[in-house]
This record gives structure tokens, sequence and C-alpha cells, in this order.
């Protein structure tokens, strides 16, 4: 199971059944050591004698056997309370046991007892088909014109060189049974290219291709109506495919049961070369939007943003634009689930200092429109945008040269730079459904406010994108009531919440004003403790404890003075829900400076009483009438000088440190008094180390100036190095971290 990312997307490895793409998931249930493997239609054996032992020795297997005796609740409650129980075991012992398939066949069911009996029978079926609903009678040498039946045992010696791949045995099968080439050898409906194909084996496959006619690559299998192509697509085997398209092109326009292309198949496995080559094949028209009102298509586009085949993406983009806003087969649009995948822009990418000048200079090309005036006057002058000599580069190219062309493997984040042409397009042709997309993606009538997916994932580019071609999302609301603005300071995104400073007072007044459903204002979603995943980026309790206050800070000095006295339905105010919800984080802020302050104040204490004592103990002695003998020595002054700003600093740093040891741990002291008093106690303390560490090489210098000694200066000096590098490498990046979130409050003007 590989899943897209919290509230994404989803991609299904397992089994045939077509994978589902939703906005919301569900954690993926994993096999535990009960069983080696989970239950499929071709394990029951093995699978129930594991779980029945397990059963056994949990003493779990009666309530499996005893059907129709089971305790009456009115006559007997306590044992039917021991036996409801065994059998709530019995079935979670069984659930964790069976494949994604299977448990969605029992999941319902709360008797273990009919569980096992269901399994047994639909896992171990007996394999007789009626002939004339297999329509095969003509092609199996096992066909009974008397009974109509259809026996599959005689071709399970084929079905294991399939398997392997040995071609000496195939071929010696359909010797002696030349019309069994092209029938299905299978209860699941699959003929010997179906399993060769699903096998991987090249060589097999070639010499198959070569006895079938082009009409029998077509013929499907029963259980996903997948033909050979689809089944190759969906492993990987480009070889494979290759060989049957070059056999019969029309295999690319196939649909499975599901209404899927195999190109769409082998995107949605991630394959990406499977789905180059699928794709270069498939005719344009069934990827557009007037076949099958483009599911097809903007499911193709949605998986190759989601498994980032950008190439391929751009290319869809660039010949159908309106894809862009259609829903798929699973009501999801692929501009949903672009905005759900921060990583393809550069606000979401991590990149390094030379990604990030080689980013720049791609996008330097393109003259930057201030989103802001875009909100306030409700317009969008793309006209006024100027393309690059790399704005489509990719586009321009023939399809193939797209596909197959040495610049495939350009970095994702930079490519996603290229799909401002065909958005464009699809703005001039699309406008009128690009606007009802809009309101689906804030899914007005029924969702939540994280619906907007670019607020929710960081999505800052795709967000202020929307906002151009779209103004009226600014002002748009969901099912509770909240327009982008609420939603990105719920989030806590302060680049988005900055487009607010823009508008006009007017304008910001209309934004600002309105209550949710629950009459909460701007102040009151501010006041509640941000989502995790935007306090764990922040080092430190108080530091996160700060952080929130900011956010608190700024609202309330941007919304009319009356919402702070304002009442929501639970009957509070935004300041007791914020002390409601922050008073853990206050006491674990409390924790965090202290334990700080008093690791930092002994070592600080431990310096000041050193260095005092070396300032009464000067290198070298006095003389006779009490004077330093080195006085005259520029390096005793760098000695005196050095020991002097390290007993202060130190001095500093423990009185710092022992002021926050005896602060008052209030919510506003979080702001600024007690980060101001760790930025100084942790700075003076960096000074006086190394202010320490020059003093001691000072005093060497002083006493080991004959040239004998010398040479072992320079070892003495990297060595006192060790000591300043360490305390930087461990404590300094903390330093930064607390200096930097002090003044945080200024980016989100």
């Amino acid at each position: 199971m590989v899943q897209f990312g919290p509230a994404n997307i989803v991609l299904n490895n397992s089994g045939d059944d077509f994978p589902r793409m939703i906005p919301a998931l569900t954690p993926t249930v994993v096999p535990t050591t009960i069983v080696r493997e989970v239950l499929t239609e071709s394990n029951y054996d093995n699978w129930s004698t594991c779980v029945k032992w397990y059963l056994v020795g949990q003493d779990l297997w009666e309530v499996c056997q005893t059907r129709d005796n089971n305790p009456d609740e009115a006559r007997d409650p306590e044992a039917f309370s021991v036996w409801q129980k065994k059998n709530a075991m019995a079935l979670h012992a069984i659930h964790i046991s069976c494949s994604g398939e299977m448990l969605s066949q029992i999941r319902e069911e709360t008797s273990a007892s009919y569980v096992w009996d269901f399994l047994q029978k639909r896992a171990k079926p007996t394999f007789c088909f009626d002939s004339k609903v297999s329509g095969i009678e003509e092609r199996s040498p096992a066909a009974s014109a008397s009974t109509g039946k259809v026996d599959f045992s005689q071709y399970q010696g084929l079905i294991k060189a399939l398997n392997r791949g040995r071609w000496y045995d195939i071929e010696s099968f359909f010797n002696t049974n030349p019309g069994t080439v092209s029938s299905k050898i299978s209860p699941k409906g699959e003929t010997a290219l179906h399993i060769a194909a699903r096998a991987g084996h090249v060589k097999v496959v070639e010499e198959l291709v070569k006895k079938l006619s082009p009409v029998d690559l077509k013929q499907k299998e029963n259980n996903g109506g997948h033909t050979p192509l689809s089944l190759a697509a969906m492993n990987g085997f480009k070889e494979i495919a290759q060989c049957m398209i070059e056999k019969n092109t029309e295999l690319t326009s196939i649909l499975d049961k599901d209404g899927s292309l195999p190109v769409v198949r082998a995107c949605n496995r991630g394959r990406k070369e499977v789905t180059r080559l699928l794709y270069n094949y498939t005719p344009p028209k069934e990827l557009g939007p007037k076949k099958g009102e483009g599911k097809n298509g903007a499911t193709l586009l949605g998986y190759c943003i989601a498994t980032k085949f950008l190439d391929i993406a751009l290319h869809i983009l660039e010949k159908h634009p309106s894809l862009a806003v259609t829903f798929n087969k699973d009501g999801v649009s692929p501009l949903y689930i672009l905005g759900q995948k921060p990583s393809l822009f550069k606000s979401g990418s991590q990149l390094w200092f030379w990604q990030r000048w080689i980013y720049s200079y791609r996008a330097s090309d393109w003259i930057q429109i201030n989103v802001v005036d875009d909100i306030a006057q409700g317009r969008d002058d793309r006209n006024n945008t100027k393309k690059g000599k790399c704005g489509s580069t990719k586009v321009s190219h023939p399809k193939k040269d797209v596909l197959y062309g040495g610049k495939d493997e350009v970095e994702t984040s930079w490519r996603i730079q290229y799909l401002e042409e065909p958005l464009q397009k699809l703005k001039e042709e699309s406008a009128p459904k690009a606007r009802f997309t809009s309101c689906w993606i804030l899914e007005i009538d029924n969702c939540a406010p994280s619906s907007l997916p670019g607020c929710q994932a960081r999505n800052v580019e795709f967000v202020t994108e929307m906002i151009k071609s779209i103004p009226e999302l600014a002002w748009s609301r969901d099912i509770n009531g909240r327009n982008i603005f609420f939603i990105a300071i719920f989030y806590r995104q302060e680049k988005i919440f900055n487009l607010l400073h823009g508008l006009t007072d007017a304008q910001k007044m209309e934004v600002i004003s309105p209550l949710d459903r629950f009459r909460n204002s701007m102040l009151h979603l501010v006041a509640m403790l941000a989502p995790s995943e935007q306090l764990d980026g922040i080092s430190g309790a108080a530091l996160q404890m700060q952080r929130e206050l900011q956010w608190f800070k700024e609202v309330e000095s941007i919304v009319p003075p009356l919402f702070k006295d304002l009442i929501n339905s639970d009957g509070k105010k935004a300041s007791e829900v914020f002390s409601q919800q922050h008073a853990d984080l206050v006491k674990e802020g409390e924790k965090w400076m202290k334990e700080i302050a008093t690791s930092s104040s002994f070592v600080a204490a431990l310096i000041v009483t050193i260095m005092f004592a070396v300032a009464f103990t000067i290198p070298g002695g006095n003389n006779d009438k009490g004077a330093p003998i080195f006085l005259d020595d520029p390096l005793f002054m760098v000695f005196i000088i050095s020991d002097s700003i390290s007993l202060f600093s130190a001095t500093t740093s423990v009185l710092m440190f022992l002021g926050i040891l005896t602060s008052v741990y209030a919510e506003n002291k979080f702001l600024t008094r007690l980060p101001t008093k760790l930025i100084i106690g942790l700075s003076a303390l960096f000074i006086s180390i190394a202010a320490m560490m020059i003093a001691f090489c000072a005093a060497l210098a002083v006493l080991l100036k004959e040239s004998s000694t010398k040479v072992v200066m320079i070892p003495i000096i990297l060595l006192a190095c060790v000591p300043v590098i360490l305390f930087a490498l461990l404590q300094f990046p903390l330093l930064v971290n607390i200096f930097i979130s002090t003044l945080w409050a200024r980016h989100l003007r």
C-alpha cells in the first residue's frame, strides 16, 4: 500500500480491483504474525491451517464451530458475555489475516463461525462452469457433451510451466492440444497469454504472440476484465507490452471491467516506462474530454501528478486543458490533487542553494503578478505575463520527443513551472467549468475547512495561482462558513495570510468580519491550538508557545475591537479559548525553559569560578614591586582582556538564567520576555567560552616564547578551539532559532 500524504491519494497495489483515489484516507491494515501471508483466492489451505491452530491455541476455535448453539443473552448473560468476547477476538484474528479483497466481503458480518464457513466456500470453490456461460466448449478437450461442464484440472501442468517460463513444456502441450493456445485454461478465465504476461516471461510471451491472431490478444479474464496487455502494464513489463502492441495496436484502447485503459493502470502502479510507452500508443481521443466524459484522461492526469510523471501530465494539459478541472473516476479533479502536492512547488521543496539558484533562473523569465492586486480588483491580466525561452520547451516538442527526450529527468519541482501556459489556456477555454470546480474545491456543500488543498498542504503557489485565476475564492466560504483566510489561520499559513494585508480596508473588513457556523470569529480560530504537524517544526515547547502568541497578537491587531469580547456558540471569548487550549503547552514550555537554564547556569558558574581565580594567578608571576612580569607583552594584555570578558559574560549568563528560573510563567511572558532572557543568557555563555579559550591560548603564548617550544603552539590552539566548536554545534542552532522566532512576528506583516 502506497499512500500520498494525509488526505491525499491511495494507490492500492494488491489485487486487481481498481485502486481508489480519495481525498481522505484510513489506516492501512498490516497482517500480524498469525499467518505468513494474508488470505487470497489461491492460498486458503495454508492460511486456514495457520489460523485454525492459532485459534485453538487461544481457546477461540469453538466459537468458529458452534454456529447454531450460541448462548442466549436473556437466559445466560454471563455465558453470552464470554462467547461475545471470544467471538470478537476470533473475528479480529480472521480480519487481520485477510487481504483487502477478502476483508471487504466479510467486514459487516458479526459471527466468527459464519465468516469461517463463508471464507471456506469463497476461497475454495469447486471449479465447474457451465459451457454456455464460459463459451469455451469448442476449445476445451475436457468439455463433456452430456453435462456441459468444463474441467480445468488438465491444465495444471501447463499453468505451472507458464508461471515458471518453461517454453519447451509449454510448446509440447500445445503441439499435443493445438486448439488450446487461445483457450481459457483457468477458473479465472485466463488464457495462456494472460498467465505468461502476469508472470513476466518475455520469451514465452513473444512465442505465444506469434501463435495468436490479433483478435486473440483482446481476450479478457473474468475477475477484472483485463487483457494480457493490461496485466503486463500493471506489473511494469515494458518489453511484453511492446511485443503485444506491435501485434495489435488496438489493445491500448480496450477498457477493463472498471472502464480503465491500460495506460491508466500502469500509471496507477507507478510504472513510469510502461506508462510512457502506452501513452505514446494510446489514441488521443481515448484520453480526451469527449470520451467517457473525460474520466480516463482526468484519472491519468491525476495519477501523473501524484506519481510525479510531470512530462506526461504537461503534455496531457497542453492537449486537453479542460481535463485539469474534470472529475476522475473517484470524483476528484487533477487540480485538487495538484493542490495536495506541495513538494512539486518551491515552497514545499527542500532545495540546496544551487538548486534554488537554478529554480530562480528558470522562473526569472516570467514577470511576477501582484496577487494582492488580483484579489482587490477581481481581475487577472495574464496578457502582461512574459513567457521566456524556457517557458514551454517541452510542450513544443512532438509527443514522442516529450516522452523519450533527453530532458525528462529534470527535477520535478522545477518542471512544475511549465504548467502555467496550459493552465492559462484552461482559464481562457473553460472559465465556467473552472469556477464550478473552485466551488467543489471549497466543497461548500459538504466538507470541513481543510478542503482547500493548498491551505492545508502549505501549497502557497497553488493557492495564489488559484486566487489569480478565480478571485472569488478569496470570499467563498465552505460549509463551516470559513473563507480562505480563516483556513490559512487555522493551519498557520503565514504566506497565504499575508495576502490579507494587501487589501483595502473595506475589502479586509469584508473578509475578516464573518463568523463561522459555530459563531467563531477569526480570533477564535487563531486561539485554537495549531495542528501538531505545524508545531512539530518548531524546536522547544516555549518557542511553540511563543509562535502561538505571535499569531494570536497579530490577528488580534487586525480584527475589530469588539471581536475580543465576542462569545462563540460554546459561550467562550477568544482569550478564554486560547488559555484553555494552550494550558498544557504553557506547562511544557516552563519545563523546557527551566531545564535549559539549569544546565546552562551550571556551566556559566563554573566559568566564573575559573576565570576569577585565573585573574590572580597570572602567567609568569609578579616582580618584586608586585607588577606582572609580562606586563609589556601584547599577548599578556590579550590574556587580561579575554579573562575579563569571559568573567563578565559568564556572570551575566548566570544572572539571566537565574532570572529564568525565578520568573513567573504566565502566557504573555512567552512572547518576548522569557525568550529575550534566554537569548542574552546563551549569547553571554557562548562569548564567555570563546573568551576563556582565547585567554588560555594567550597565556600559553606568553610562557612558550622560546623557539624550541613554539612548535607545540599550533596543535594546542587547534585543540582549544574544540570546546568552542562543540558548543556552537550543540547550542548555537538553538540560539539562532530563538532569535529568529522572537523576530518572526514581523513576517506576518
